[in-house]
């Protein structure tokens, strides 16, 4: 059996430069991935070609914005984002955004992660 707390892995969380945000992996199959997020600013808007991303809000709140539709979000939401789709995540609280993320297949940022250039998320 493999188990972790998500809480005591979120002070592991070491800084991902291409996106700005703290990740912390908990589970690491080929198939699935489970990692914890710590977004003090934002998620620049990127997309992947081959896998589909559950998030799930822990603590915080912000502004979620995947295609063209943007929404907020806020502790307990529950998001899918399916693979192809341009997603980024605004901090909008005062307290760091923290987030639980599934990948379907595993996460794998250098091979499978697009960033879009020009996007007015990135720049603000």
């Amino acid at each position: 059996m493999l188990r972790k707390n998500i809480y005591s892995e979120i002070e592991k969380a070491k800084v991902d430069p291409e996106v700005g945000i703290s990740i912390s992996p908990i589970i690491e199959k080929e198939e699935v991935s489970f990692h914890i997020a710590v977004i003090k600013d934002k998620i620049k808007e990127h997309f992947h070609k081959e896998r589909d991303e559950i998030y799930f809000i822990i603590k915080g709140e912000g502004k979620l914005k995947i295609d063209e539709e943007e929404e907020k979000v806020k502790t307990g939401d529950v998001i899918l984002i399916q693979k192809g789709s341009k997603h980024a995540l605004k901090n909008t609280g005062t307290e760091p955004l923290i987030l639980a993320f599934i990948s379907v297949p595993s996460f794998a940022p250098d091979i499978d992660r697009f960033f879009v250039v020009n996007s007015y998320i990135n720049s603000n």
